[in-house]
């Protein structure tokens, strides 16, 4: 008896970390519905057989990266453990005779899949199982929900025959019908009349043999012309591909000697304008030096920022200013000090002398009083009037004098205020001021700016210039390479080396294009001669060969009557043998199926009918009908026969598993105990797992005696509710 001892559900479906184990004889597996009991019988099934589409279903629900399985099973004394990843379809399998290791395996196992490792584990499956097919495991001894029908293509119904006859990959149909063909291709034509099609094939063929036999001896004196013609252009083309081998080395090495001399021509010209930049920096550098000492020598006058001449210049011009202002103010002072009187003194005397003789007029000329008193009042008015003018126009040019003196202060007094600005500022700059030296400073600046703006224009004339070490530098890189350089043309000069001059070369050049143009035509005429070779030996033919394969229709003439008397025996025999052969197995598997149909539906139906392509039909009153005229609980129960009687037949001695998803759902009370009574028989021999989702089988007659597994809606095991 094979039987499955342990499945390990490490990452499957909805279980994680799940384990079962199971005994031989019954074993109930009980769970509500969704609570992963079709999940744990297809783990067995992929485990083994492999997952051909439904891999992805069985991913792990909360996620994660691993999706893997173990079964174990034992057989003959023997244990099998196989752990497959689905993700990756990699499998482990060792087999144990006790402590000692009999066979291990490790490889990729693919459904669909071709690999030695993959022949290898099925080989090792079909020993131990007697086939290596899900297919097969899943319509015969796997039972599940909704599924107890018989379904395939064409392919795996044979496969189930030939398992059934133990006569593997056979398919006599195919064979009668391909004897039978081959037959009807050596004996008819197209059309159905009875000919020897072959052999008329061959005697035609005689005939044209003959007609190439002529051919054949006009075309010898033909290929024995091109042959010689094609020998000649062969010869003048290796000649023609030698010279230009030896044309094109010697062409090549002068071109890369020009090569390296432009490039050395090239480098040497940058060599000199990098010197050339490098003698010219130099000299601005030490040019630079000399400047810079210049400006050294002139002292304090060098260090004077910029602008600071016109700061001396400024105090100079403010220093005559303020000289000139304070002469203009001494002037003014001296003018107002002297101003003339009011009244001339000869104008006064005569006014003085007119009144003394009026008055003595009055006391001695009494007439000549009133004339000589109005000639003095006169006068006397005049000198009045004349004074109040002059005395205005003193005050006026007094006041004109003492608002210029007022202006002229004022200018002197913030001159002064500058001057002392200007003066302090210097002091700063030049220490103990001396005015006597502000030429001299004025022109020791002069020189020094004149020094500074010749060093500007040395640094101007080397910041347009590279910098020295890179000059340099570069120079050392131009003056390795041209050394390289002058090298590389001394190699390939090297002695007795003829250098061409360039317009040498070029006529070179042209010489080689019109030897290569020759030897391309004389290839092409070779080419058209060995097409018109070929040509010629295709359409003739060699004497010895017509007469061997003459031989050889003869000969073959007498097989093809031989062959067609063997091939009618044998259509007849194969036909006889393939009709009795059949009735065989089908007469043992409907004997199977009447035996559990009668036990199934409690002595209602007791024959079943079974034809060639496993199409089912029920003895109804003497009468078949076809299996899907019946209820569906009567169809499950039919196709339950089918399968208990297929399974036991297939397993041969090795009294393999039968895997029960729930196939009961449809039966009554009265049948559902049939049934179980008809699993409990068979549990005498071969392991049975049956999962269920009521609870009414944990009562059920001599359930007590079955080793019964309880899975919760976690998917996870649930205690064992009996050992057995």
């Amino acid at each position: 008896m094979l039987w499955i001892s342990r499945v390990e559900l490490p990452a499957f479906g909805r279980f994680r970390g799940a384990s079962f184990t199971f005994r031989p004889g019954m074993n109930l597996v009980y769970g509500r519905n969704e609570a992963g009991k079709s999940t744990l019988v297809a783990a067995i099934s992929g485990t083994i057989f492999g997952f051909r589409k439904e891999r992805d279903r069985f991913v792990p629900w909360a996620g994660g990266e691993r999706c893997e399985a173990r079964v174990s099973f034992a057989y003959n004394g023997r244990e099998m453990t196989i752990a497959r990843d689905f993700l990756s379809d990699r499998v482990q399998a060792v087999e144990r005779g006790g402590e000692r290791t009999l066979w291990r395996f490790e490889g990729k196992v693919s459904p669909l899949g071709r690999s030695s490792e993959r022949e290898e584990y099925l080989s090792k499956i079909e020993d131990v199982w007697g086939f290596a097919e899900g297919d097969i495991f899943r319509n015969s001894v796997y039972v599940g929900q909704r599924d107890l029908r018989i379904e395939g293509d064409a392919g795996l119904t044979t496969r189930i025959k030939q398992l059934l006859s133990g006569f593997a990959e056979l398919d006599y149909d195919a064979v009668v019908e391909s004897l039978e063909k081959e037959l009807f291709e050596l004996t008819r034509r197209p059309g159905g009349r009875s000919r020897d099609r072959e052999l008329e094939e061959v005697r035609a063929r005689m005939a044209v043999l003959a007609e190439q036999w002529r051919e054949a001896s006009r075309a010898v004196s033909e290929l024995a012309a091109l042959d010689g013609t094609i020998a000649e252009l062969r010869t003048a083309v290796a000649a023609g591909r030698e010279d230009l081998d030896k044309g094109k080395r010697y062409l090549e090495r002068v071109s890369r000697y020009h090569e390296a001399a432009a490039r050395e021509e090239a480098l040497r010209k940058d060599y000199d304008r990098i010197r050339a930049e490098r003698e010219k920096v130099e000299a601005l550098i030490a040019k630079r030096q000399s400047v810079e000492e210049r400006l050294a020598s002139l002292g304090e006058a060098a260090g004077l920022p910029d602008g600071f001449a016109r700061t001396l210049e400024a105090w100079t011009d403010g220093s005559e200013r303020l000289a000139v202002l304070e002469r203009e103010l001494a002037g003014l002072s001296a003018d107002r000090t002297h101003a003339g009187p009011v009244l001339q003194a000869p104008a006064l005397v005569l006014a003085l002398l007119l009144w003394g003789a009026a008055a003595g007029a009055w006391f001695l000329l009494p007439l000549a009083w009133l004339p000589l008193a109005g000639c003095a009042l006169a006068v006397t008015v005049f000198l009045v009037v004349r004074a109040v003018r002059a005395g205005q126009a003193r005050s006026a040019e007094t006041a004109r004098i003492q608002g210029r003196i007022d202006g002229l202060s004022a200018d002197a007094v913030r001159l002064r205020e500058e001057l002392d600005r200007t003066e302090a500022e210097l002091e700063t700059r030049l220490g103990t001021f001396d005015p006597l030296r502000v030429d001299d400073i004025l022109r020791e600046i002069d020189r020094a700016a004149e020094v500074r703006g010749e060093l500007s224009r040395i640094e101007s004339a080397l910041g347009v210039l590279p910098p020295l070490e890179g000059i340099r530098s570069q120079e050392a890189e131009l003056a390795r390479e041209l050394a390289v350089t002058r090298e590389s043309m001394e190699t390939l000069i090297g002695r007795g080396f003829p250098v061409m001059s360039p317009r040498e070369y070029a006529g070179a050049e042209e010489k080689m294009r019109r030897l290569e143009s020759e030897v391309a035509e004389k290839e092409r005429l070779c080419l058209v001669k060995e097409q018109e070779l070929a040509v010629v030996r295709r359409g003739s033919l060699d004497p010895e060969a017509i007469a061997e394969e003459g031989e050889e229709l003869k000969a073959r003439e007498i097989r093809l009557v031989r062959r067609v008397e063997a091939l009618r025996l044998a259509v007849d025999l194969l036909r006889e043998t393939l009709d009795e052969y059949r009735a065989t197995y089908l007469s043992r598997l409907g004997s199977e199926i009447n035996g559990k149909l009668y036990n199934l539906t409690a002595g209602r139906y007791r024959e079943a009918i079974l034809d060639d392509g496993f199409t089912l039909s029920i003895g109804v009153e003497g009468t078949p009908r076809p299996v899907g005229a019946l209820s569906c609980g009567a169809q499950d129960q039919a196709y339950l026969a089918t399968r208990l009687a297929l399974g036991g037949i297939l397993s041969r001695s090795r009294k393999l598993p039968f895997l029960l998803d729930d196939p009961l759902v449809h039966f009554d009370e009265e049948r559902r105990a049939a049934a179980l009574t008809a699993l409990n028989l068979a549990a005498s021999d071969h392991q049975v797992i049956l999962l269920v989702h009521d609870e009414r089988y944990l009562k059920a007659r001599g359930a007590d005696l079955w080793h019964r597994i309880k899975i919760d809606t976690k998917g996870q095991q649930d205690g064992q509710l009996h050992l057995l």
